[in-house]
C-alpha cells in the first residue's frame, strides 16, 4: 500500500489528506491528470492562478475528506478530483465574464458532461484503464467545491431596473 495514497489511515495520518492527489497508479495515471489539470490552468486570468492555488490548498484536504466515507477498505490516488475542481472554479470565473463567456462555458459543459456520463451511467474515458480505478465521487465532490470556493470572488455587478429607481 502507497504510504501517500488516502486510506482510512488519514485520520492518524493527516499528511495523507494533500498526498493522495500527488500520488498515482503509474505514469500513465499521472499524465491524464497532469493533461486534465493544465486545460484550466493554461485558460485561468493570470490575476486569478495565485487564487486558484491557495484554492487547490485548503479545498485538497476538504475534498480527501468527504472521500473517505466513500474508499470503505480501499484507497484514493490521483489528481481526478482536483482537476474537475479547477475545471469548475475556472470555468465559473472565466464565465462570468463578458470577453470570456464562451471559453468558461466550454469547462462547465464539458465538466457537466463528464459527470453526467459517470453519474448515469458509469462511463468514463479512462475506467476502463488497466492499473486504476475511476473513483466518480472525487469528481463529483471536486465539481462541487470548485463551484463553492468560486462563488464568493466572483465579480457580480447587480443592476437596478428602472422600475427601482
Amino acid at each position: 500500500m502507497d504510504p501517500f495514497a488516502l486510506t482510512a489511515d488519514a485520520l492518524r495520518e493527516p499528511w495523507r489528506l494533500w498526498t493522495c492527489h500527488l500520488a498515482h497508479f503509474g505514469w500513465e495515471h499521472a499524465l491524464a491528470n497532469v493533461c486534465a489539470l493544465a486545460i484550466p490552468i493554461i485558460l485561468v486570468q493570470r490575476k486569478d492562478r495565485d487564487r486558484l492555488l491557495i484554492v487547490a490548498l485548503f479545498m485538497a484536504p476538504l475534498l480527501s475528506l468527504l472521500l473517505l466515507s466513500t474508499l470503505d477498505q480501499g484507497q484514493y490516488r490521483g489528481a481526478s478530483g482536483l482537476a474537475c475542481l479547477f475545471w469548475a472554479w475556472v470555468g465559473l470565473r472565466l464565465a462570468v465574464r463578458r470577453d470570456s463567456l464562451a471559453v468558461g462555458a466550454t469547462l462547465l459543459g464539458g465538466l457537466a458532461l463528464k459527470l453526467s456520463l459517470e453519474g448515469a451511467m458509469g462511463w468514463s474515458p479512462l475506467n476502463h484503464h488497466s492499473t486504476w480505478q475511476v473513483l466518480p465521487e472525487a469528481h463529483a465532490w471536486g465539481a462541487l467545491l470548485g463551484l463553492a470556493a468560486a462563488l464568493p470572488g466572483l465579480p457580480f455587478r447587480w443592476r437596478r431596473s428602472p422600475s427601482q429607481v
